[in-house]
């Protein structure tokens, strides 16, 4: 008895996911996505973070059949890394932009935002620790494939104060 019931509620659930699932750009056409981010830290942020993992919901609305505007808010956790001494620091990240992607053909894109990170920091020592938070501007330059609703990008972070970070996103668009 439960399985059938299991069957049906995912069949109704996936079907209409996979029938509205667009998200490609378009006059007046808009989508609700989210994805899954892989962040790499480069440059001095290196030596503070490890591999960051979190997610992005994305809203993106079609200007034309080439451009859309984007609308981004997500949140990102950067491994724990240990410096000497014993002491460690573990930073977080909410992050909110808005911008715009350009399809040079269709699927492929290249996207150009700028925003705010509000990074969260712990720092630990043996005996003290210290949280912290601060907010910086950003600007994520990317390319990607965006193509029935799925979306493959890559992006590189530029943030000031050298807290760079390559970001390797998957996600999913919804057509609103």
């Amino acid at each position: 008895m439960k399985r059938p019931l299991i069957s049906l509620l995912i069949c109704l659930t996936v079907l209409p996911l996979v029938v509205f699932a667009q998200g490609e750009p378009g006059w007046n056409k808009m989508s609700l996505g989210a994805n899954f981010e892989a962040s790499v830290p480069v440059g001095d942020f290196q030596y503070l973070a490890g591999t960051g993992y979190g997610g992005n919901l994305r809203y993106q609305f079609g200007g034309d059949v080439r451009a859309a505007f984007t609308a981004t808010a997500g949140y990102l956790v950067w491994g724990k890394k240990d410096l000497t001494g014993n002491n460690s620091v573990q930073t977080k990240a909410f992050n909110f932009f808005v911008g715009g992607k350009y399809y040079f053909t269709p699927g492929f894109y290249g996207s150009l935002e700028g925003g705010i990170y509000f990074f969260t920091y712990t720092y630990e020592k043996t005996v003290v620790g210290v949280e912290g938070d601060t907010g910086r501007f950003m600007m994520p330059i990317g390319i990607g494939y965006q193509k029935s609703g799925f979306e493959l990008g890559v992006r590189y972070m530029l943030l000031a104060t050298n807290v760079n970070s390559f970001s390797f996103t998957l996600g999913y668009n919804f057509m609103l």
